[in-house]
Parts: structure tokens; C-alpha cells; sequence
């Protein structure tokens, strides 16, 4: 059988659709990265994602979703962290036991809660104002969550990752919001160490992607 091909649709812009595109590059596996103009968010180049609503495409209406072709057939999957962690899996990076899954699990839904909670605290503010928003997210609420990840990931792994030996999704995810919110969590040991070691294992480097990084 030949090997998977993949297609990822998103806006062209990081936010839900940048950890796919991490995933990909940590396990050195070609995709086709569709990106879409953003108008919203002040992206104007990209494809019109009108087009791609009225192909009948998204099943919920809405980016990123992936399409993967194998065995001469074509699947969609929609939702950016069923994406996430179906490439995970099909890369080994969603550890070696379902306990290290688990793990790897407890950490993603943390990072889900500093999702939500960035999105109240930052996106919903005027534009002008934001960035004074970020900078207090990140130095007030960011570490209250960052702490306890930091503390899980120093009793259940004795390595530079989080959770356990070999690089997992958890890292990758951690790496991700990490650059989202220009921190490489160095006022936490564990999370930095797994950060660092991202930046060692990703290919191509990840420090080169940030050299020209897309909007947010």
C-alpha cells in the first residue's frame, strides 16, 4: 500500500493550524499546506475560504481540517485537536503505553484551559489593546497553570521531555503555545528543558520557522 498523502486546510496564520504543521515537520513528512487569506485578522493573501465552505468539504463548517488519502480513498477529518492528536498517533508521538497516553492527555487539556482562558482574557479585548492584555496574561495568569504543568512533568518523566523518555505530542504542544505567547518558559524547568528539546528534534528548525513568523 502506498504511503499516506495529506492535506492540510487552514487560514494563513499559526493559531490552530501551526501544531499539524509542527507535527509534520518533527516527523520530516511532506503535506500540502492550504492556507486561506484571514481578511479578520488583517490576511489578505491566501485562497478565499468562501470557495472551500461551498465545496461542501468542511463538515462542520469551519478550518482547519485535515484530508488524508491512502489506499486510494480520501478521508476529512475536522477539528484542529482530533488533527492533532490523529497525526500524533500515526507518528508515535502519543507515547508508549496507554499511561504514558494518559499523561500526555492531562497536559493537552491543560494547555485547552489556557486556551480558553487566553481567548477571554486577550481576544476578546479591542485590538489596541491586546497587546497590553498579552503581556498581562502571560506575567499574571499564564503561570498559575504553567506551575502545575511544570510540577507533573518533573515527577512523571525523567528526561528533557515531558512525558516520559522519547519526544510526544505534549511536548510539541507545549513548544507550540510557548511561541504563541513568545515565552520559552524559562521560569519553569521541566516545560524548558522540553522546550529546548524541541527546538533540537523539530526538522526543519523551529528557531528558523520563528525567524519569519506568521501573524497569530
Amino acid at each position: 500500500m502506498s504511503e499516506a498523502t495529506y492535506k492540510l486546510h487552514y487560514f494563513n496564520l499559526r493559531a490552530r493550524g501551526e501544531l499539524p504543521r509542527i507535527i509534520f515537520a518533527y516527523a520530516n513528512k511532506k503535506f500540502e499546506d492550504v492556507r486561506y487569506a484571514a481578511p479578520n485578522f488583517g490576511i489578505t493573501e491566501g485562497k478565499d475560504i468562501a470557495t472551500v465552505k461551498a465545496s461542501g468539504l468542511l463538515p462542520f463548517g469551519q478550518v482547519p481540517v485535515l484530508e488524508v488519502t491512502t489506499g486510494g480513498k480520501t478521508h476529512v477529518i475536522s477539528q484542529s485537536h482530533a488533527i492533532e492528536r490523529y497525526l500524533a498517533r500515526e507518528f508515535g508521538l502519543y507515547g508508549s503505553s496507554n499511561l504514558e497516553a494518559a499523561r500526555i492527555d492531562e497536559i493537552l487539556e491543560a494547555l485547552v484551559d489556557v486556551g480558553n482562558s487566553f481567548a477571554q482574557q486577550v481576544w476578546t479585548k479591542p485590538r489596541e489593546e491586546q497587546a497590553e492584555a498579552l503581556k498581562k496574561f502571560v506575567s499574571e495568569t499564564l503561570p498559575k497553570t504553567a506551575t502545575v504543568i511544570d510540577k507533573f512533568a518533573g515527577e512523571h518523566s525523567d528526561s528533557a521531555f515531558c512525558c516520559g523518555k522519547t519526544l510526544t505530542l505534549a511536548d510539541l504542544a507545549l513548544f507550540h503555545t510557548g511561541n504563541m505567547l513568545h515565552t520559552d518558559w524559562k521560569d519553569f524547568p521541566n516545560i524548558h528543558k522540553s522546550y529546548e528539546a524541541c527546538l533540537l528534534y523539530t526538522s526543519p528548525s523551529p528557531r528558523d520557522r520563528q525567524k519569519s513568523r506568521m501573524p497569530s
